[in-house]
């Protein structure tokens, strides 16, 4: 019997043991902190000094420091965590990450004339870089107060998982800033530091998102079916400053071979699709909107930074929305659907809605919403737009070449093609060049004339207003 108990005492023993052992080895906890020497980061010559600084490791970064990359890390999901001494000089302190490059990155920062107040929303803010453009325009609603300090450690903590982001300030059980869904293009990248200030203590986290969800969160526009949401659309166009579109000059059908659809929000991103600008470009976006009545319907509308409206060829609305210019729409010259309104007075059937950005800061683009549905059959069929686009590219001139003639009247017209394009020209007038409307239909839309040809009886039909007339080949 006391040989059992010893056994059984022996077996107890080795157990704890080997418990306790375990135990002590889980307990070990990862070294996530990144050391502050110069060998683990790459930064511009001169611009940081690594020191001791109120009894911690930390990099000093001056005024126009440019960014400070932390070497050999591709962060996708996790935690960063860092503390920092921001400088109430500095226009901004930054931390990016899913970096690939200067150009295209995200971006979290505290704008420090605004930190410290809890009514001014632009404490903290985030956006991505899309072609080396900051974004900060079109999102306004990625933003929040941020007690922050400047001349004091502030701790900032970042959790990024899958489309969502976190950020805490100061150990707040709530965060400071919440993103419903991440922007930019890459998912991974390297970590940076920008702006005049002291940082210490950085960890990275790899994987480590305390439960947050990678899935981006609803977008509440999404159940809104008055949002338009599908656009046919050119290729960017040099639009000299000075120059305006109007009437005479709006875009040909064959220039829509493209199209684009509204991310979140509703919002047509140009700047994603098109890149940034050096010089002022314009980009037409058409669509079409079907009514079973006449009705007159208001359009909200969002742009940045130049907007041109037209409907069923008529110009019915332009403004502009220029931050450097002191000419801003609310918010603050920067991208809301509150940005304007326009009447559309839509004709029973198909109506032609056509609309001109132009870029002259920072990220540009647009937004559409009728205020009114009933009446409305259909939006956003572009695909006849674009396939009306490929015709013309392709169109053979040669079956309406030739003259026309109807002995009721005086007048021949003769068609010509001048390089892809055909003319008409009326007896003892100058020609004028036709555009293509697809389907054997040609329009002069100086004179509001339509040339209907019917090629395989050798005829054109010509309409002005109410009217009609048929010519016959000669």
């Amino acid at each position: 019997m006391k040989n059992l108990v010893h056994i059984l005492f022996i077996l107890l023993a080795v157990q704890c043991f080997g418990q306790k052992k375990k135990e002590a080895v889980s307990s070990q906890k990862t070294d996530f902190f990144i050391p502050i020497t110069p060998d683990k980061w790459a930064f511009e010559e001169g611009k940081v000094t690594f020191e001791e600084y109120k009894g911690v490791k930390a990099m000093k970064l001056v005024p126009r420091s440019g960014q400070v990359v932390l070497k050999d890390v591709v962060f996708r999901d996790g935690t960063i965590e860092f503390d920092i001494e921001p400088s109430a000089a500095e226009f901004a302190e930054s931390i990016y990450f899913h970096r690939k490059d200067v150009k295209e990155q995200e971006i979290v920062y505290l704008r420090m004339s605004r930190v410290g107040n809890p009514l001014a929303n632009q404490g903290i803010q985030y956006c991505p870089y899309f072609d080396g453009i900051n974004m900060w325009d079109m999102y306004p609603e990625y933003q929040a107060p941020a007690m922050a300090k400047a001349g004091e450690w502030n701790h900032m903590k970042l959790i990024i998982s899958g489309k969502r982001l976190q950020v805490f300030l100061n150990n707040a059980p709530k965060a400071v800033l919440d993103i419903p869904e991440l922007q930019g293009s890459l998912g991974e990248g390297s970590i940076a530091f920008e702006g005049a200030s002291y940082i210490a203590n950085v960890q990275v986290k790899p994987g480590e998102v305390d439960g947050l969800s990678p899935l981006a969160l609803p977008d509440i526009t999404d159940h809104d079916g008055l949002y338009l949401r599908e656009w046919a659309s050119s290729a960017s166009i040099d639009l000299p400053v000075g120059s305006e579109p109007a009437y005479q000059n709006q875009p040909k059908p064959e220039l829509f071979t493209d199209s684009i659809a509204a991310e979140r929000g509703g919002f047509v991103n140009l700047t994603r699709k098109h890149g940034g600008n050096k010089t002022r470009k314009l980009i037409w976006l058409r669509t079409k909107i079907t009514a079973k009545e006449a009705v007159k319907v208001g359009l909200q509308l969002g742009y940045s930074d130049e907007i041109w409206v037209f409907l069923n060829n008529q110009m019915i609305f332009a403004d502009k929305n220029l931050f450097q210019q002191n000419m801003k729409r609310y918010p603050d010259g920067r991208l809301s659907i509150q940005n304007g309104n326009v009447r559309l007075n839509l004709n029973q059937g198909e109506n032609d809605l056509l609309i001109g950005v132009a870029n002259d800061f920072y990220g540009w683009g647009m937004m559409a919403r009728l205020e009114y549905g009933e009446a409305i059959t259909e939006t956003g069929n572009v695909a006849g737009i674009v396939g009306l686009a490929k015709e013309i590219a392709t169109m053979n001139l040669e079956p309406y070449l030739g003259t026309y003639s109807n002995p009721q009247v005086q007048f021949k017209f003769t068609f010509a093609k001048k390089g892809n394009v055909l003319t008409a020209q009326a007896t003892g007038q100058e020609p004028g060049e036709l555009q293509a409307n697809g389907r054997h239909s040609f329009a002069l839309p100086a004179a509001s004339v339509l040339f209907e040809f019917k090629p395989a009886d050798k005829k054109v039909i010509l309409r002005q207003g109410s009217e009609s007339r048929e010519f016959v080949k000669e």
